[in-house]
C-alpha cells in the first residue's frame, strides 16, 4: 500500500491543558526513522508502547504498555476457544518487539514479562465482544527507556465529546498481512471512522455505544491477529503531540479488508483507572517529596469538604483574614490586612464543625517588597506552638522546599489546570473556577497582572476573603487531597469579574529559610 499521512488532532479543549491522562509523561515518540493488512511497516522505535502477547508457544495478540506494571489489551485475547469456557494460561508480554523473526532489532532486544494477573472487564460478552478490554498486570516494574515507553490513555469522561469527533486513526500490529500470514515486522495502517449504521451493514451485527467502527473501503483493515493491539491519534497534550490510544481492536468478518470493531477507551476508561490504581497500590505509585509529609489523608480520613488545612487568623474576636497551613508551625496567607505589632491568632478546624484549637503567633513574615495589592501579597505566619495533627487538622500538600525536580512538578501541573478550586463562605463552601487569561485580566483598568500572580474568573454563590485559598484536587493511590496554588489577593464585581490570586509556587525561593530558622 501507498503511505498515508497521520491524522493529527488537536481540541480546543485542551489549549490550557489538564491533567486527564493515565500517565503523565506518555505517547512521546523518541525513536529515529531507520492484523494489518495492505499496511506497511512500521518505522522502528516509534511505537515503543506496542507490547506482543504470548504463550510458550504462540503468539495471540497485540497489547499496549500503559503504566509501569500494566499492559492493555483485549479481554477474547485470553479465551483459547470459541466460547470462551478456557482460558489460557502462563502468558508473557513482550516489549520492545519490531521483528518476530529477530532476537535483536537494530541493537534493541526485546524484553520478557511474565503476566501475573489478567483482570478481564465483568462485562465482557464473547458472542457479541461488548466490553472486550483487559488488563495484565506483569511481574516486576517496567524500566521506561528509549524503546519502552507507555501510549496515553485518556481518564476523564468529560472528554469524551471531543474524543469521539476523531474521525482517523492509526492502527498497530503484526496481524494477518494481504498474504494471509502473521506478519513479522510490525504493520501500520491509517483507517477511517465508520457510521455505526454503515458498519452494521458490513459486520453483519448491531454495535453498541462502546464501540467504534474503523476501515477504509481500500482493503486497509485489521485482522486475525491484531486483536488487542491499539487504535491511535496524535493528541496535544502538556505541550506536546502524543499518541493517545482511542479503541482496541476487538473483532471483524471473517474476510479482512471492509471494516473492523475497536472498544471504545473512552467508555472503559473508569474500567481501567479502577483496576491500576486499585491492583497494587503500594508499588506503581511514584514517591513525592512533599514539604510535610503528613498533608496526605489516610484511608479512613475525613476528606471532600472538610478542607482541614484551612486556617482563621483573628486579631482579638475579629477574623481579619484566611490562611492555609503548609505544616505544623507555619502558616501561609496575604499580607494585605495584617497589623505590624498587633497580638494574632491562628484557629484550626473550623470546619470540623465541633473541633477547633487555637494557636498563638509567634512571628509574622511579610514578604520584603510587599507594598500593595499589585505584588508580592503574601506573608508567613510562625505559631508558638507545633500543630497536632489529626483527621480534622492536616497540613495542604506542598512540594519539598529543597528539591527542585519536584517543585517543577508541581509548578507545571498547577499551570497546566485549566480549572482549580477556591474555598471561601456563602452558599457552598468552596466551588471549581476556571483560569483567565493574565494578559486580559483587568486590561481596562490599565493594570498588569505579574508572572507571580494568578488571575481566575470570579466564582458565583461564593463570597471571598482575603488568603482564600485557591487549590488543585488530586489524587494520589487511594488517598485524595489538595495542593496549594494560590491565595486571593483581590478582586472586584462587574459584568464579568475576575480575581487576582498571589501565585504561591513563585515564592517558595523566599519560604525556604524561614520555615527552616
Amino acid at each position: 500500500m501507498t503511505a498515508v499521512a497521520v491524522c493529527i488532532v488537536l481540541f480546543g479543549f485542551l489549549s490550557h491543558g489538564s491533567s486527564w491522562m493515565l500517565e503523565e509523561d506518555c505517547g512521546e515518540i523518541r525513536g529515529v526513522e531507520e492484523r494489518i493488512l495492505n499496511g506497511v511497516n512500521a518505522k522502528f522505535l516509534h511505537n515503543p508502547w506496542m507490547a506482543l502477547i504470548k504463550t510458550p508457544t504462540e503468539f495471540l495478540c497485540g497489547g499496549t504498555l500503559i503504566t509501569r506494571r500494566f499492559v492493555l489489551t483485549a479481554a477474547h485475547c485470553e479465551c483459547s476457544n470459541v466460547e470462551c469456557t478456557e482460558k489460557h494460561t502462563d502468558l508473557t508480554a513482550r516489549l520492545a518487539e519490531y521483528d518476530r523473526s529477530k532476537l535483536i532489532d537494530f541493537g534493541f532486544t526485546y524484553e520478557d514479562f511474565p503476566v501475573e494477573k489478567v483482570y478481564a472487564h465483568k462485562g465482557f460478552v464473547m458472542m457479541n465482544h461488548h466490553n472486550d478490554v483487559a488488563l495484565l498486570k506483569l511481574k516486576g516494574i517496567v524500566e521506561y527507556k528509549r524503546q519502552i515507553q507507555p501510549i496515553c490513555i485518556p481518564l476523564e469522561s468529560r472528554k469524551k465529546s471531543g474524543m469521539a469527533k476523531i474521525m482517523k486513526f492509526t492502527a498497530i500490529g503484526w496481524g494477518k498481512t494481504q498474504n494471509g500470514t502473521n506478519s513479522d515486522v510490525l504493520q501500520t495502517v491509517e483507517l477511517n471512522k465508520i457510521p455505526k449504521e454503515d458498519c452494521e451493514d458490513i459486520i453483519g451485527e448491531g454495535l453498541v455505544d462502546s464501540q467504534i467502527c474503523g476501515g477504509t473501503g481500500t482493503k486497509k483493515d485489521t485482522c486475525t491477529g491484531d486483536s488487542g493491539g491499539p487504535i491511535s491519534s496524535s493528541v496535544y497534550y502538556m505541550g506536546k503531540w502524543r499518541e493517545t490510544q482511542i479503541g482496541i481492536t476487538s473483532f471483524g468478518p471473517k474476510k479482512c479488508g471492509g471494516a473492523a470493531v475497536y472498544a471504545d477507551l473512552m467508555y472503559l476508561s473508569d474500567f481501567i483507572e479502577q483496576t491500576v490504581m486499585e491492583s497494587d497500590i503500594t508499588v506503581i505509585l511514584p514517591k513525592i517529596q512533599f514539604l510535610d509529609a503528613g498533608c496526605l489523608a489516610t484511608e479512613t480520613s475525613s476528606g471532600g469538604e472538610s478542607f482541614p488545612w484551612l486556617a482563621h487568623v483573628y486579631m482579638d474576636a475579629f477574623l481579619i483574614t484566611y490562611g492555609t497551613l503548609i505544616s505544623d508551625r507555619f502558616v501561609l496567607t496575604t499580607a494585605q490586612f495584617l497589623p505590624e505589632n498587633a497580638p494574632l491568632e491562628v484557629r484550626l478546624g473550623k470546619f470540623s464543625g465541633s473541633y477547633e484549637v487555637t494557636h498563638k503567633v509567634k512571628t509574622l513574615h511579610k514578604h520584603p517588597d510587599f507594598v500593595s495589592l499589585a505584588q508580592n501579597d503574601i506573608a508567613l505566619i510562625e505559631l508558638e506552638s507545633a500543630v497536632k495533627y489529626n483527621d480534622l487538622i492536616r497540613p495542604i500538600c506542598m512540594p519539598s522546599l529543597t528539591d527542585n525536580k519536584e517543585q517543577q512538578m508541581f509548578q507545571k501541573k498547577a499551570d497546566q489546570a485549566d480549572k482549580l478550586r477556591v474555598v471561601g463562605w456563602g452558599r457552598w463552601a468552596s466551588t471549581m473556577v476556571y483560569r483567565a487569561n493574565s494578559s486580559e485580566c483587568y486590561k481596562e483598568d490599565h493594570q498588569e497582572i505579574g508572572v507571580k500572580q494568578i488571575c481566575v474568573d470570579h466564582p458565583y454563590d461564593l463570597n471571598l476573603g482575603s488568603g482564600s485559598p485557591l487549590v488543585r484536587p488530586f489524587k494520589h493511590g487511594r488517598s485524595e487531597g489538595f495542593t496549594l496554588v494560590g491565595l486571593a489577593s483581590f478582586g472586584r464585581h462587574g459584568r464579568r469579574p475576575q480575581d487576582v490570586y498571589t501565585n504561591v509556587l513563585s515564592y517558595l525561593d523566599w519560604i525556604r529559610p524561614l520555615v527552616k530558622q
